[in-house]
């Protein structure tokens, strides 16, 4: 957790707890980064312009409310020593988050996940969703929870590409999971889901012995590959901590998480170099519907968000 230095915690003052913010104190604390908590004011509609006589005078309350209930989240986190700063978003508030992160060079964004109570489709709402899509740094949504504690975290590696730059995001997912279930004394798993391009095709245009032959220098493969990887932390794909799953990484992954209890997923949202600037990977959009827990989610060296500052 030591490579985040600048974090900014995107907040809703209206909630009674706000155990994130306490979790971002921790992660302060122990890296020495500086704090940002912001929450965000909409601007109001045509309609509420239309019909509002004081409606600018309306939304100044607000956002003086906002500014009141911000300062008194970061002063205990103060008295504590750390640096924090406070500021009320104006627009929408995903796309005032990337360019806050943009304007201020922060490297990791902070946020709760909606849950069950998400009006978009998926657990981490249409706010959440467009951040781990468009956010050029790492974010970290946390199921609202009252407290953020990870009992079991997943690494999720794409070993399958063999491209430093993807070899370097495989390390800090790995690094930062690993870290994390330490400092939360929680358990710690790899993941590698892999498998056979137009399996159904090829079953059905050769015969099952040259299939399962296929089949066995595919999986020999891909172990190797993750091997390679895993030699630098002196462990290997048959230790009980690593998972190499056969099947599509989505169903695997998502299935993985219900069955072993994870409780937090990091992962890289581009699995492949060379497509810098793309929003997400396809296998990551897919993992992300399906799974319904805390994700910390890394973008590879080079990721240039969609989102303009103005």
């Amino acid at each position: 957790m030591h490579e985040f230095k600048r974090i900014l915690v995107a907040t809703d003052t209206r909630l009674e707890e706000h155990p994130i913010v306490d979790e971002a104190g921790e992660i302060a604390l122990l890296s020495g980064a500086t704090l940002k908590i912001v929450d965000g004011v909409k601007d109001f509609s045509w309609t509420v312009r239309l019909t509002m006589n004081d409606h600018e005078h309306v939304r100044e309350l607000i956002i003086r409310e906002k500014e009141a209930e911000l300062e008194s989240l970061a002063e205990p986190l103060r008295s504590r020593g750390l640096q924090v700063e406070t500021k009320v978003l104006n627009g929408k508030t995903s796309v005032e988050i990337i360019r806050e992160v943009m304007q201020a060079d922060h490297d990791l964004v902070m946020r709760v996940a909606k849950g069950q109570d998400s009006r978009a489709h998926g657990y981490f709402g249409s706010t959440g969703t467009r951040l781990l899509r468009e956010c050029p740094c790492a974010v970290w949504l946390v199921s609202p929870a009252t407290t953020p504690k990870f009992t079991h975290v997943l690494a999720c590696i794409d070993t399958s590409s063999g491209e430093e730059l993807d070899a370097r995001l495989n390390r800090r997912v790995y690094e930062l999971a690993e870290a994390i279930s330490k400092y939360h004394g929680g358990r710690f798993s790899v993941v590698h889901a892999w498998s056979i391009w137009n399996e159904q095709m090829l079953k059905g245009r050769m015969g099952e012995e040259l299939f399962e032959q296929v089949e066995h220098n595919n999986e020999k493969q891909v172990a190797q590959m993750l091997d390679d990887f895993l030699k630098q932390y002196q462990t290997d794909s048959t230790s009980d901590h690593v998972h190499l799953l056969k099947g599509e990484p989505a169903e695997v992954i998502a299935k993985l998480t219900w069955e072993d209890d994870v409780d937090l997923v990091v992962m890289g949202t581009v699995a492949r170099s060379g497509i810098t600037g793309m929003v997400m990977g396809n296998s990551a959009e897919k993992i992300l519907n399906r799974i319904q827990c805390s994700v910390l989610a890394l973008k590879p060296e080079g990721f240039i968000s969609p989102v303009k500052v103005d």
